[in-house]
């Protein structure tokens, strides 16, 4: 018989995190060996990727799993099983580096025993130096579906993508000093579905983006590699492993004149730009989901009743 492999996720609002779990969950769907459930808390919101999933369930029962799968804060839905962790065994997918901080509640559940599946090398680095991981560490990088992405082959609509939706102050002043140098602007601020988003960041050559100052991984600036965009992004931690300054995208630091000055480098040095994209397309490609898929296979299949 498959083994239960119980999620639980509140869902308010599409999220980076969201799609990650989301991938997770279709993971386990294409498992023999185990099947994938979820209960969504009841405050979550009607338009989830799991609505009408036949893996939905109405009753969070985490004593009947075989196997807990958590992410962020879904610790809390826990409350009422003290210990179940050293009765039922937990995989925790930690996507940010906040959970090494000791002032988020993230932090509190370090000591909570699990196999954990950090998204980054930055985040385990994160987690190892915290010193309280009770569990396994390991990392798998965030993969991406190359199936899903957009053609990008339509002219270009905008010279310049801008996602801003985390840094909106800075973006909409980015936005307007490029637009005065005679940049076409393509500004995104508010939350966009992820289909419509990448279609909006293919539809012109560079993509600038901007992350929080810390991130456990930033999809998006993988996401336009794979669509072969030059890739503006700053330092954000978690994207170290795959934004590499001057080799595949630029760097500068997240503020107006570096940025609006690494625009400019890019538009006027075709070299640079074509250099930049092959180099991060061959990475993107490292980033298969489906690596990431047989990754976790590999490693759930050592978890649980054998």
């Amino acid at each position: 018989m498959p083994l239960r492999v119980l999620f639980y996720r509140d869902y308010s609002a599409f999220s980076g995190g969201h799609l990650k779990v989301w991938d997770y969950f279709q993971h386990v769907r294409s498992s023999d060996r185990h099947r994938a459930e979820i209960f969504l808390d009841p405050a979550s919101a009607p338009a989830s990727p799991w609505q009408g999933d036949p893996g939905l369930v109405d009753r969070y029962d985490p004593e009947g799993a075989d196997i807990l799968f958590l992410a962020g804060t879904d610790w809390t839905a826990l409350a009422a099983h003290p210990g179940i962790e050293e009765r039922i065994p937990v995989v925790n997918l930690v996507q940010g580096l906040r959970h090494a901080r000791p002032e988020t509640p993230h932090f509190g559940f370090l000591s909570r025993r699990a196999t954990r599946i950090c998204v980054s090398p930055a985040v385990a680095e994160a987690l190892r130096a915290t010193g309280i991981c009770n569990g396994p560490i390991h990392v798998i990088p965030n993969g991406i579906d190359f199936d899903l992405l957009p053609e990008g082959t339509a002219a270009a609509s905008a010279d310049v993508f801008l996602g801003g939706a985390k840094q909106p102050q800075l973006a909409r002043a980015l936005a307007a000093r490029l637009q005065a140098e005679g940049y076409r602007v393509d500004l995104q601020i508010e939350p966009l579905p992820r289909q419509d988003y990448l279609a909006r960041m293919a539809g012109a050559p560079i993509a600038l983006l901007l992350p929080f100052a810390e991130e456990g991984f930033y999809l998006p600036a993988l996401e336009a590699m794979a669509l072969g965009r030059v890739v503006i992004c700053p330092d954000c931690g978690g994207n170290r492993s795959f934004c590499i300054d001057g080799e595949t995208a630029l760097m500068p630091p997240a503020a107006l004149a570096p940025l609006a000055q690494a625009v400019a480098e890019a538009s006027r040095s075709p070299g640079l730009a074509q250099a930049l994209r092959q180099r991060a397309r061959e990475i993107s490609k490292m980033h298969d989901i489906r690596t990431e898929r047989a990754a976790f296979l590999d490693l759930l299949r050592h978890i649980g009743p054998q």
